[in-house]
Formats: C-alpha cells, structure tokens, sequence
C-alpha cells in the first residue's frame, strides 16, 4: 500500500493514490449522468425551437388543423392584409408564438 498523496482539484485535502482514483471513477460517472441529461434538454429545446420556427408543421390544439397555423408575426400580417387585425387580437399575438387562422386561436406549442 502506498502512502502517498495527492490533491485534487475540486477537494481541498490530500488524499491517497488509492482514494483518489477512486474520486476521479466517479467524477467521471456522474459528468457522464449530467452530460446524458444535458444532451437529452438540448434535444429537447431544439425541438422546441424548431416548432417555433416552422409554423407548417404545427397542429392547432384548439381545431387539430394545421392547414393554416402560422408564427404569430405572418398571422399578424395575414390579419392586417385581411383588415380583421384588431388590438385584442394583436395583444393575443404578442402573447403567444403561433396563431391558427381557421379557428383564430392563439397558442404556443407544448415542447415534445
């Protein structure tokens, strides 16, 4: 058995060969744990972000259509070329990231 020490950086006391090995086996298992979970929240978001992004393929959760959902900005522009852009469907807008102009039903999709 060795008597010899060594410091960590993230532990502020010396400890034996023998110990620290065994601190960096599970430093690296649980960076493992944290990367796997960091790896699946960015899947995550980027699903999020693409829906945000691409109005065509979301489905309307008030009708179920998606034939004519749109990013809240188009379906803005689409009102206001239509003359129906009021100032509750505007505020509607500027709450929400999608609009659904079947059934005029303001929403932002729920992460997958």
């Amino acid at each position: 058995m060795s008597n010899e020490e060594i410091t960590l950086p993230w532990i502020d006391e010396p400890m034996d060969v023998e110990e620290a090995l065994e601190a960096l086996g599970q430093a690296s298992v649980d960076d493992g744990e944290h990367i796997e979970a960091l790896e699946d929240r960015i899947e995550v978001l980027e699903g999020r972000l693409a829906a945000l992004e691409d109005g065509s393929s979301i489905e309307c959760p008030e009708c179920e259509s998606a034939a004519a959902v749109y990013k809240s900005g188009v379906g803005a522009a689409k009102l206001a070329n239509d003359g129906a852009l009021t100032d509750a469907s505007a505020d509607a807008l500027n709450a929400e990231s999608h609009v659904c102009l079947d059934c005029h039903e303001s929403f932002t999709p729920a992460g997958e």
